[in-house]
């Protein structure tokens, strides 16, 4: 849209530049029919789609007559059209230092510095362009867009607003309007702006993307489905729209679906690491492990510096059994980006499942302090924290060499980890019931985190308290920490083999880790001991 309004605005520089600016002082042109001519055919040539060969006739006729306005836009048009951009924007400069009010030149060069990303340029010579009286709805749609590009979204809401006023029936300054709306959050009103827009080019397929992520942002899945299935009827080669909706498939638990839809989309982009990563992830919910590393070792192939990449390998890595590798993934993602709690969360995560809880409780520290909010991290901390007490515990009791230090185990090379918290050593106080019925009290309440830590010390009064495992184990797999809650759930049906919903709960954890066979186990165990 933007570049056929260039070469509209180029086209009629010529015609506007005598109202906006007043004509030039007529100069001495040497042998006139010869630039005639020259235009002439230069004329011919992009009427018939010769481009380069217009731009041949314009050359000869700046050579003879370098000032020459209209041939300079021209040639503007057509090294434009050629994607030669720096070249037209050297002839609008020429342009625009011949004729400093010529507003049509202004704009024509502002959209080009628009699609070269050079936004305040662009917003300064729109400024201009309307100063000198080009008050058109295009312009000020223009500007708009620049504005929401420099996140501006106040003043292109304004811009978008006054190109309405001008023209009622455009639906481009409706869909920009919309598009700085919903990056304020203001979603119900940027859904009327899409709204608008639609009803205007009921073919306008950028706005029903657009409005998809709105419904999405608000909740309303099922009607964000309805508008990406209208953008991909539009446009099947969308793969901004087979993602987001291969995203909503997934939200709803669509997984075959969303796997059918991410592969639309590589198909259509192969070079995108994201996608592989998304498909990869589905995946691991429709248990092909497998293709789930495939697609997460291509996700490190095209992009060997995200660490996102290798956190998300690790983890097939894990479900594999291959632990090594897993490891070696996420010491690499740590080192790539640590500044993302996710990548200490996943190596903490890593650590507690070889039961290496020193470095397990350094890592989620880590991750804490970068996320002090997640529950997610919390809840994790908290259960390498009450392993790691009950290993100082038990290798104090057996008069085992002293606890190792967190610092000390952790690889040279990695940024040194926090020491692990001085509460790890501090003994409860209180009966075990006690601290049981508070982590049950706050499961109910869904406060995970805090339920394990309460839960912990339950256990650390009373270790045969098969109850506070099976809800400690459970709160674990509301955070998705699926081996911390086997481990707990393990624990319980050891101390009561007849738990029938001990064995309930470890077959959801064990599903959701990937273990099909043993899911089935428990269940059938489960029904076995409700009989």
């Amino acid at each position: 849209m933007r570049h056929a309004r260039v070469i509209c605005l180029l086209a009629l520089a010529p015609l506007l530049a005598p109202l906006l600016s007043g004509a030039r002082a007529d100069q001495p042109k040497p042998d006139p029919k010869k630039i005639q001519a020259a235009m002439d055919r230069a004329a011919r040539a992009d009427h018939e789609g010769r481009t380069r060969d217009a731009v041949t006739a314009y050359i000869e006729v700046l050579s003879a007559d370098p000032d020459n306005i209209a041939a300079l836009h021209g040639r503007a048009n057509d090294y434009h059209t050629l994607g030669q951009t720096n070249a037209a924007l050297a002839d609008l400069d020429h342009i625009i230092k011949l004729e400093p009010s010529n507003a049509a030149s202004l704009a024509a060069r502002a959209d080009l510095l628009s699609e070269t990303q050079q936004y305040d340029r662009a917003i300064a010579d729109y400024n201009s362009a309307i100063g000198f009286g080009l008050r058109r709805t295009e312009i000020y749609n223009s500007r708009g867009l620049a504005y929401s590009a420099e996140k501006q979204y106040d003043k292109a809401i304004e811009d978008f607003t006054e190109a309405i006023r001008l023209r009622l029936d455009n639906p481009e300054p409706y869909q920009g309007r919309g598009m700085a709306r919903a990056a304020l959050g203001q979603h119900a009103a940027a859904i009327d702006d899409f709204d608008l827009a639609i009803e205007r080019k009921p073919d306008f397929e950028q706005a029903y993307v657009a409005r998809s992520l709105s419904h999405i942002a608000i909740g309303e899945f099922q009607l964000s489905m309805r508008d990406l299935n209208a953008a991909l009827t539009l446009n099947p080669q969308d793969v901004r729209a087979w993602r987001t909706r291969g995203a909503v498939e997934e939200r709803l638990k669509d997984y075959q679906n969303a796997a059918a839809d991410f592969s639309e989309a590589i198909a259509r982009d192969p070079s995108d690491a994201r996608l592989y990563l998304a498909r990869g992830s589905i995946y691991v919910q429709l248990d092909k492990l497998n293709e789930a590393l495939a697609d997460r070792e291509r996700a490190v192939e095209l992009a060997p510096s995200m660490a996102q990449a290798y956190v998300a390998r690790g983890s097939s890595y894990h479900l594999l059994g291959q632990r090594e590798k897993a490891m070696e993934d996420r010491n690499t993602a740590v080192r790539l980006d640590p500044d993302d709690p996710l990548n200490w969360e996943g190596r903490g995560f890593g650590y507690y499942d070889l039961r290496r809880f020193p470095e397990a409780v350094s890592d989620l520290e880590q991750a804490r302090k970068l996320d002090p909010t997640n529950l997610e991290i919390a809840g994790l901390l908290a259960g390498a924290q009450a392993k790691l007490r009950a290993q100082v515990v038990h290798e104090f009791e057996r008069g085992s060499a002293p606890v190792p230090t967190v610092r000390s185990a952790l690889p040279a090379e990695l940024p040194p980890p926090l020491a692990a918290p001085t509460s790890v050593l501090q003994p409860p106080t209180g009966s075990a019931a006690v601290y049981h019925a508070r982590g049950r009290k706050l499961i109910e309440q869904e406060k995970f985190a805090e339920a394990i830590e309460q839960l912990t010390l339950a256990i650390e009064l009373d270790p045969s308290l098969a109850l506070a495992y099976n809800a400690r184990g459970f709160a674990h797999l509301r955070l998705k920490q699926y081996p911390a809650a086997i481990a707990d759930f393990n624990a319980a049906v050891r101390l009561n083999p007849s738990y029938a919903n001990a064995y309930t709960n470890r077959a959801a954890a064990r599903r959701a880790g990937g273990d099909k066979a043993g899911a089935s186990a428990d269940q059938a165990k489960a029904r076995s001991l409700a009989h």
